[in-house]
């Protein structure tokens, strides 16, 4: 099993980061496997996350455009496949629709995405697409539990409740 903690749009608030890595290790029963950071601050991920194993931040569009951070990344994290992304070269505040299809073009079964600063949990063209929201203004983070066998659950977390 892997515990794979998302969090975005943290913009250098550090505080709430340690609240939602908290909540998302208790919510996983021990210390996550890998962060996710979806942009804006991404950076913010490698400070908060020096104790987890693999952390994958993206850039979103507050981050330094000659920062060696990846805008989009496609990973597979035990026989799931991650299209991980900030959001905003997606025009996903007009829709997921674009954002969806092309995550599902390059045959991700997650969509990790931010920038809207809104929460969002939906199946689209085959994909579960996830924005925790905004970490520094909603007080949420997700995570994803993976089997081992290509199952996974995934679920929104609030760290303020």
């Amino acid at each position: 099993m892997k515990r794979i903690g998302i969090i975005t749009d943290t913009h250098g608030d550090r505080s709430h980061m340690e609240s939602a890595l908290m909540k998302m290790e208790i919510a996983a029963g021990g210390p996550l496997d890998t962060l996710i950071h979806c942009g804006d601050h991404a950076r913010d991920a490698l400070w908060i996350g020096r104790n987890i194993l693999q952390v994958l931040p993206v850039r979103g569009n507050c981050d330094p455009w000659d920062d060696d951070v990846p805008e989009d990344r496609m990973i597979q994290i035990d026989g799931i496949w991650f299209f991980i992304t900030h959001g905003h070269r997606y025009e996903v505040k007009h829709g997921t629709s674009f954002l969806s299809s092309c995550a599902a073009s390059k045959g991700a079964q997650i969509c990790c995405f931010g920038h809207t600063h809104a929460v969002h949990h939906a199946c689209e063209d085959g994909v579960l697409m996830i924005n925790p929201g905004a970490c520094l203004y909603t007080g949420n983070c997700a995570l994803v539990l993976t089997s081992g066998n290509g199952q996974y659950e995934a679920k929104l977390l609030s760290y303020r409740s």
